[in-house]
């Protein structure tokens, strides 16, 4: 996998606000995966936005089919960054485990989970926002949501730890302060138990467009 400095593999929702934009129609937009994968590529083009990392998942067909969807550099802070919300925008926020890879997953081989904690320089704690641009959300089919950026809008990276295969990555506790607050303290835990089974399934398949 190049050009990848963060996975997210896993989130606790927290919140959200509501928003209208783009209604999607039937017929428009892509129809298929390699559709979406595609709208993400030329979005990246048309932006001039690298590629800082990924957020990885599982498709809702089942069957083991790895999904990604790109986290734009610009779209990227560091710790302790800001975002400003243009008028009617909304955000659900998510506490995230994510990785940083020390070296490049080149397309082709099958990766296992220790080979991706073999590649891992550092896990981390971070904060994805995940937006939308359209209006009916739940109404939008997946494909559409993959397109844009598997509704991905903002992540900020915090701080990690080096002894990988330490972290407790099965559930550990979760605590989230909103303006001196606290609104979220419990265990967390990823849907698939291991969170790092979605990485391995995306370095094995790596089925987007942008290399």
């Amino acid at each position: 996998r190049r050009h990848t400095r963060y996975i997210s593999v896993t989130g606790v929702q927290t919140c959200a606000l509501p928003i209208c934009f783009h209604r999607w129609q039937a017929g428009e937009g892509p129809s298929d995966h390699a559709g979406a994968y595609a709208v993400q590529a030329e979005v990246a083009r048309l932006t001039g936005n690298g590629i800082a990392g990924w957020k990885t998942g599982f498709a809702p067909e089942g069957g083991g089919r790895a999904i990604a969807g790109p986290l734009f550099s610009g779209d990227m802070r560091a710790n302790g960054g800001a975002y400003r919300l243009a008028k009617g925008a909304w955000v659900i926020v998510e506490v995230e485990l994510a990785i940083r890879l020390g070296r490049d997953l080149p397309k082709g081989p099958t990766y296992s989970l220790e080979d991706i904690l073999d590649a891992t320089d550092e896990v981390l704690t971070a904060i994805e926002l995940v937006g939308t641009r359209y209006a009916d959300f739940d109404g939008t089919p997946f494909e559409a949501k993959l397109a844009d950026n598997l509704n991905n809008a903002g992540f900020v990276a915090g701080s990690g730890r080096r002894d990988v295969r330490a972290v407790a990555r099965g559930g550990m506790a979760l605590k989230l302060w909103r303006d001196g607050a606290l609104i979220a303290d419990h265990d967390a835990r990823h849907n698939d138990g291991e969170p790092l089974l979605a990485v391995a399934a995306f370095a094995s398949q790596q089925p987007d467009h942008l290399g």
